[in-house]
């Protein structure tokens, strides 16, 4: 029986074709024909998405507030993305690791840290009366989510993060 598969992604995902161990094409919204044994696919999700969180933290006063919100991000380098994580799909077009997962808990990860940093700095009344500069702060500060530690830059889209 032939491998020969057809691959057919809709353009809001990013395609990367590696073929021993070189990539061979990619680009979003790619369609092509490819020989699956000696192929792999990654595919890297490029819409927008979503991620509610919320969690405890004290207060510079020793306080505990709540803090709620929600984190939309884009994806705005495929490859680098899916050089750290295992984005592969299976011929069938299924991830085939569950790394396509861990992506949105860094992102909460990494703004509970910045909202913990920020929160200790105030006490219990500048927390409350202030949550909108709070928010503004965590995103001024880290507007981008970056794996690799180089720095960041503004989004286009307030109070967006892009990976």
């Amino acid at each position: 029986m032939l491998s020969i598969r057809f691959m057919k992604a809709p353009p809001t995902t990013y395609v990367l074709q590696f073929k021993n161990g070189q990539v061979r094409r990619e680009g979003p919204g790619l369609s092509f024909f490819y020989y699956s044994p000696t192929s792999t696919i990654v595919t890297v999700p490029l819409e927008s998405a979503d991620v509610p969180f919320a969690f405890q933290e004290s207060t510079g006063d020793f306080q505990s507030v709540s803090i709620q919100g929600q984190l939309t991000y884009r994806v705005s380098d495929p490859k680098k993305l899916s050089s750290l994580l295992d984005l592969s799909v299976s011929p069938l077009g299924v991830f085939r690791s569950e790394d396509y997962r861990k992506l949105p808990d860094r992102l909460v990860h990494a703004t509970q840290t910045l909202m913990r940093a920020e929160t200790q700095r105030l006490s219990l009344g500048e927390a409350l009366t202030k949550s909108g500069s709070l928010s503004a702060s965590v995103l001024v500060v880290c507007p981008v989510y970056n794996f690799t530690e180089q720095p960041a830059s503004f989004s286009p889209w307030a109070g967006w993060i892009r990976v």
